[in-house]
């Protein structure tokens, strides 16, 4: 499965060759879901992020994933935690605005189909996600300077 989006980055299914990489896209994304920026991520976070916990989900069935890659370099990251739940959508931060998050957001359903799909969203990204649909579900929350929301999306 290969296809070209209209931003010319190639969509693919990440593999586990990709964990370094993914791992680096995410951490260095980090300031964006922190209450406090220049704060560190709580260590329970940062072990998620960790090259081998990508290579583990990787390799796990349950999960689906799926990488944009622009000039040779992985430009947008996005996983699917079983059928419906939209575990991690990332994209560097010189790509952001371009439409990867978009591209890999619709890729993705094209191929896990559900009738409604969960995430928790940063703070940060949750007009993001309105934009593709979601909805607020519930109240904002707080764990260890993590600031998240969940959200809703149905078809």
């Amino acid at each position: 499965m290969v296809n070209k989006t209209k931003n010319y980055a190639l969509i693919r299914k990440a593999v586990e060759s990709d964990a370094n990489e993914i791992s680096h896209l995410v951490a260095n994304l980090s300031h964006f879901y922190l209450n406090d920026e220049q704060a560190d991520l709580p260590e329970w976070f940062a072990n998620t992020l960790d090259i081998k916990e990508f290579k583990h989900r990787l390799s796990n069935d349950y999960f689906t994933h799926l990488v944009a890659v622009l000039n040779n370099q992985i430009a947008g990251y996005i996983a699917m935690r079983g059928e419906n739940h939209l575990y991690h959508l990332f994209v560097a931060e010189q790509h952001q605005g371009k439409g990867i998050a978009r591209d890999l957001w619709q890729h993705m359903v094209s191929i896990s189909p559900s009738d409604s799909y969960t995430l928790r969203s940063s703070i940060h990204a949750i007009p993001v996600y309105q934009q593709f649909g979601f909805i607020k579900d519930g109240e904002s929350g707080e764990r260890d300077g993590i600031c998240y929301q969940e959200m809703l999306f149905k078809t």
